[in-house]
């Protein structure tokens, strides 16, 4: 506040007082109209207090971000093992189930992808079959039993990554194999019969 602007206020308060000391107490009096105005100029000067936001951070998942690597594929890898492993409690027996509850899908994941990273590098180049192979059989909907295995920890990381794609297969998708195996090994038999009878028989009539 100005100098000047004070010394008129304490004015017009003086006179203000006086004229209610003699019971002057109307509105239309000067100095009491002067002291209003004064003060009503006083307070619209004052800075309005501004409202109070609440800046709390949200906590902070220290799990999640301990899961994560920064690398997009990479975390892409993780979660496609995470989801794959939290199956595995729905799709095992009663007795069973016990045992699985008790892993940790995100801790198993990641070191599953961990030991993936670490021996065949980015999920790029002539790598791609591997890691996609690896998913997709984690994924099978039929593969319930390779997933529990991983969970559990009866098939490690490193272990998953030295298995073929046969040995990774389903129980159903490795019998259709052995059929088709089965069939094929019948077929060369049974060429390599005809074969030397043809071969007998030319031999006869010569």
């Amino acid at each position: 506040m100005e100098k000047q602007e004070f010394l008129e206020l304490f004015e017009a308060a003086t006179k203000a007082a006086k004229s209610a000391a003699r019971g002057d107490n109307k509105s239309s009096s000067p100095a009491v109209s002067r002291y209003l105005y004064a003060m009503g100029r006083k307070q619209s000067s004052r800075p309005r207090d501004r409202p109070v936001v609440n800046k709390e951070k949200k906590p902070v998942d220290e799990k999640m971000i301990s899961m994560t690597t920064g690398d997009s594929n990479r975390d892409k890898v993780r979660e496609i093992l995470h989801k794959s492993l939290s199956k595995v409690a729905n799709e095992v027996v009663v007795g069973m189930k016990e045992g699985v509850v008790s892993c940790d899908s995100w801790s198993v994941a990641v070191l599953v992808e961990s030991s993936m990273f670490e021996k065949l590098g980015s999920f790029e180049g002539t790598q791609k079959a591997k890691y996609r192979s690896i998913l997709f059989n984690m994924r099978d909907s039929s593969n319930s039993d390779l997933r529990r295995k991983v969970l559990i920890g009866e098939i490690s990381g490193e272990r998953l990554l030295t298995m073929e794609k046969e040995e990774m297969a389903s129980n159903k998708i490795q019998m259709q194999v052995q059929k088709i195996e089965e069939k094929a090994r019948v077929k060369e038999e049974n060429r390599v019969k005809s074969k030397m009878m043809f071969q007998s028989d030319s031999l006869i009539m010569t």
